[in-house]
């Protein structure tokens, strides 16, 4: 029997080193392939920032001046005014290289900027004919629109225009041209290449390239009828066979969207493109990417192949000698006990279900442990924790006995349930209020409260039954505050989402009830019952008045206040009179900690 343990151990002992090598391994090969897509998703992320930036700079100062022109607070008819409007504009964003405006009838203010100068210039474009379709455009519809790309001799450059309508007292007046060169796109690129190792582009569609480092200086060849270069036979030999079927590869490393990748293969060396699109702006989309040599990886995948094999086989068996030498020595006995201290500390959400055994007498133990687990469950499901707690450690209902207690009670109650819940499913409202009651309760219970019951979408809940606690008006305004905070944290994921916000009123008062079982001798519920219950509830209700639109309105009766020993910081809001009772009832809004 010795040598069979010193066998299995020995095994043991082996096969965790060969795991730790075999993960070691496998771990090299995915951080060196991880590190690399993040660099290249880093990569193109800044990119696509910067395009996005480049381009909505330029969009959101063109809106700007558009309103000037729209509202009237500048005059449109004025060219003096325009022309100041225009040049202010065009000299607070580097991005935009010309601003026009092009009036009705084709007479046109310009401010635009070169090299080396900035200028202001008139012209009578009436019979220009890519002015009149622009006005023919504007006259027809009033969104603002973005035309590809052209190039203009002047700038030597290809630039991108962004038209906007303007209307003004839905009178067609002209149109905004605000000018955009690309080349300083191309100058960015060619700085971020010489900082990260993947070569990046900017794509206009699949066809034609925007942006590249060897388009910083001026690209060759450009002209009005080609104001971008095609991908094939671009000066980059990689990129211009990106698109190339007879080139391209499956890749090997998945990316995450809205990512894409393939590999191309050139002259023998296969090379790895990430990109993506950017759709919110040219009517054909933008491509922006990255690419790099998959060499880097090859080699490295390559050598660690045989040790990645070896070990998750080492793995494989380490795993199977693991169960086999726990299941037979120790582990149904370690589960069972384990289950037995939860169930002891009523931890019933931590016990899983314990398996099926080959051993007969513990296969019968785990199944009766998980018939018990699976009652306890219903059982503190339908009856407050902290009786559950109680009644384990005092064996029978008699501790539970009808007796008169001083109690501090909490009503809680949707405002403007109604209203919330309107045009919901019955699935929906069950969710909504399932979740607004797992808030409360969380609260309720960790300042040691009871929670009595749910009564559509109010709550009642107490302290100081069954367990006697001289703290429990402190521990029910904490836990007020407490819901205070979890309803404010769930309104903003509420907003997020586009939701209405939930408002609730809290009443809390301290008082004399009677606490004990109520019902029948096969069912009973333990609760708290008397007049100083119902004005808890009549505090709650109270709140509509009390503090009308607070997102969590808390109402506290002076006798709660009185044992709050200075805690908190309350405000009196006057008397409510209470019927049956002669003294009215001192009213308080609960406000903070003190």
């Amino acid at each position: 029997m010795s040598w069979l343990l010193i066998l299995c151990f020995g095994s043991l002992l082996s096969v965790s080193i060969l795991v730790v090598l075999g993960f070691a391994v496998y771990g090299a090969t995915r951080n060196t392939v991880d590190l690399l897509r993040d660099r290249a998703d880093l990569g193109i992320g800044v990119l696509a920032r910067e395009v996005s930036s480049h381009l909505e700079s330029a969009r959101n100062q063109a809106g700007f001046v558009a309103r000037a022109l729209e509202t009237g607070e500048v005059d449109s008819d004025d060219p003096d005014r325009v022309s100041s409007l225009l040049f202010g504009a065009m000299a607070a964003d580097p991005a935009i290289n010309a601003l026009a405006y092009v009036r009705d009838d084709g007479q046109a203010v310009l401010a635009e900027r070169t090299d080396t100068l900035a200028r202001l210039l008139r012209f009578d474009l009436s019979k220009d004919e890519a002015s009149k379709a622009a006005l023919r455009y504007g006259r027809a519809n009033r969104t603002p629109i973005w035309i590809r790309p052209s190039y203009r001799p002047d700038y030597d450059s290809t630039i991108l225009t962004f038209q906007i309508p303007i209307y003004r007292e839905d009178a067609f007046r002209g149109m905004l041209v605000a000018v955009l060169g690309v080349r300083t796109l191309s100058q960015y690129l060619e700085h971020l290449g010489n900082e990260s190792a993947p070569d990046t582009f900017v794509l206009f569609g699949k066809d034609r390239v925007l942006a590249h480092r060897l388009m910083a200086p001026g690209y060759p060849g450009l002209s009005l009828e080609e104001p971008l270069p095609a991908v094939r036979g671009f000066g980059d030999r990689v990129l211009a066979h990106m698109w190339n079927p007879d080139a391209m590869r499956r890749a090997t490393v998945e990316v995450r969207p809205p990512l894409m990748n393939h590999v191309v293969e050139v002259d023998g060396k296969q090379h790895m493109f990430l990109y993506r699109e950017l759709d919110d702006y040219t009517a054909t989309p933008l491509i922006v990417g990255a690419y790099f040599d998959t060499d880097v990886v090859d080699t490295e995948i390559d050598r660690l192949r045989n040790s990645i094999v070896i070990g998750l086989a080492a793995l494989a068996l380490s795993v199977f000698l693991a169960l086999f030498i726990g299941t037979r020595l120790s582990r149904p006995l370690r589960r069972l006990s384990a289950v037995a201290r939860l169930i002891g500390e009523l931890r019933l959400d931590d016990i899983r279900q314990l398996p099926y055994s080959r051993v007969r007498e513990l296969d019968e133990q785990s199944n009766a442990f998980n018939a018990m687990t699976g009652a306890l469950r219903w059982f503190q499901a339908y009856v407050p924790r902290s009786l559950v707690h109680q009644l384990m450690r005092e064996g029978d209902l008699a501790s539970l006995a009808s007796d008169r207690r001083n109690v501090t009670v909490m009503f809680s109650d949707i405002a403007g349930y109604s209203t919330i819940s309107e045009g919901k499913s019955a699935a929906e409202v069950a969710d909504l209020l399932n979740h607004h009651f797992g808030i409360l309760t969380h609260a309720i219970e960790a300042e040691g409260g009871t929670v009595d019951k749910f009564i559509g979408d109010s709550v009642m809940a107490f302290w100081g039954a069954p367990e006697k606690q001289k703290d429990r008006a402190i521990r029910a305004c904490r836990a007020a505050l407490a819901i205070r905070s979890g309803i404010g944290a769930d309104n903003r994921e509420r907003k997020g989402r586009g939701e209405p916000p939930v408002h609730v009123r809290i009443g809390i008062h301290s008082g004399q009830a009677t606490a004990g079982n109520i019902g029948t001798q096969d069912r009973v519920n333990y609760t708290v019952i008397g007049d100083d219950v119902n004005i808890a509830q009549r505090l709650e209700q109270l709140g509509k008045e009390v503090s009308p639109g607070a997102e969590v309105a808390i109402t506290v009766s002076g006798a709660a206040v009185n044992d709050l020993d200075g805690l908190f910081d309350v405000e009196p809001v006057g008397e409510m009179e209470v019927r049956g009772r002669e003294a009215a009832v001192a009213v308080y809004r609960l406000v903070g900690p003190a």
